[in-house]
């Protein structure tokens, strides 16, 4: 193994400043002509194999410039000197020359597409080749600077709206709605879509709304649980009047103040007031469905919203205007 210090090689080739490839491999090829050291360090780096060493003070276009030296002259070694043809052709002078056009070389791939094969694409063996320019590389950096440069940014969706909007492609399914949720809201009408989630979070607002309503608008504690329905507590001016004294109706009276005290608070929690509900259940059966409801939709909104908000940037076609790649923007 060959040690090739590239810092030795950039400073024997005298070269000012390097601004590309193309130049150090110009200024390589005039030091290997006039320095026959370096031209044996490199052919027996290339002929054994080499490590690359002291490249932190070079510019890389030099380094990378060295790589490709050493590889063409790796092939070349592999491969063997073209060694000049001994066969002499005569030409009848009485016939007429004629020269075909070369036929444009073609490459088919596996899968059966036919690329043409320009000279870039072919593994030079001669110095001539080391300064070829691929145009074609140049005009797609030139187009991928374009591209990013007009980059937009916008907020992005939440993970959850993100997995929705894919949910019929398989490379991007994600479960991210738990199954007890998904079954709680199949039972309130959701069928599966970001729409329909959509709907059901929007009507959170109003649901909470009509709870706090219900819960004021109740005057009296109807026990259904017998043969037929008795009114174990009612209100009055004066406060609530209890009519049958058992523990549960006791309870229910004094929930029911509790409750109306909690839902005074902007941020009243489901599990904060479910204990209240749950002692007026016997007497006010339908509450507890509708406390489930929102529990189960204030659910869904955090899901539908965590993650919203990220900052994205959307690249568009300049042809068309239409974005065609959304990336998260990091830091």
């Amino acid at each position: 193994m060959v040690k090739v210090s590239a810092l030795a090689l950039r400073q024997a080739a005298q070269v000012q400043e390097v601004q590309s490839v193309e130049g150090a491999l110009e200024a390589l090829r005039k030091l290997w002509k006039e320095d026959e050291g370096v031209r044996k360090l490199l052919e027996e780096a290339a002929r054994h194999g080499y490590t690359l060493v002291q490249t932190k003070d070079v510019e890389p276009a030099f380094v990378a410039a060295v790589r490709t030296a050493l590889a063409k002259l790796r092939d070349r070694e592999r491969l063997g000197e073209e060694k000049p043809s001994t066969l002499r052709v005569v030409l009848d002078p009485k016939r007429k020359e004629e020269r075909s056009k070369p036929k444009p070389m073609t490459w088919e791939s596996p899968e059966g597409v036919r690329y043409t094969v320009e000279v870039y694409d072919l593994t030079p063996r001669e110095e001539k080749y080391w300064g070829f320019r691929d145009t074609r590389v140049e005009d797609a950096l030139r187009w991928v600077e374009s591209f990013i440069s007009m980059a937009e940014y916008e907020e992005g969706p939440s993970v959850l709206e993100e997995a929705l909007e894919y949910e019929d492609n398989p490379h991007f399914e994600r479960d991210l709605i738990p199954e007890d949720l998904k079954e709680d809201l199949r039972v309130m009408g959701w069928d599966g879509t970001l729409r329909s989630l959509r709907t059901l979070v929007e009507s959170l607002p109003a649901r909470e709304k009509e709870f706090k309503e219900r819960v004021r608008s109740i005057t009296a504690l109807v026990d259904r649980r017998g043969e037929e329905p008795e009114v174990v507590a009612a209100k009055t001016p004066n406060g609530w009047e209890v009519k049958a004294t058992s523990r549960a109706v006791v309870n229910a009276v004094l929930s029911l103040g509790l409750l109306m005290e909690a839902l005074e608070k902007e941020d009243w929690r489901t599990g904060e007031v479910r204990r209240y509900v749950e002692d007026l259940k016997p007497f006010v059966p339908s509450l507890m469905a509708s406390l489930n409801a929102i529990a189960t939709i204030r659910r869904a909104k955090y899901l539908l919203d965590l993650g919203r908000g990220r900052r994205v940037a959307v690249y568009r076609d300049p042809s068309t205007g239409e974005p065609v790649y959304r990336t998260p923007v990091i830091g």
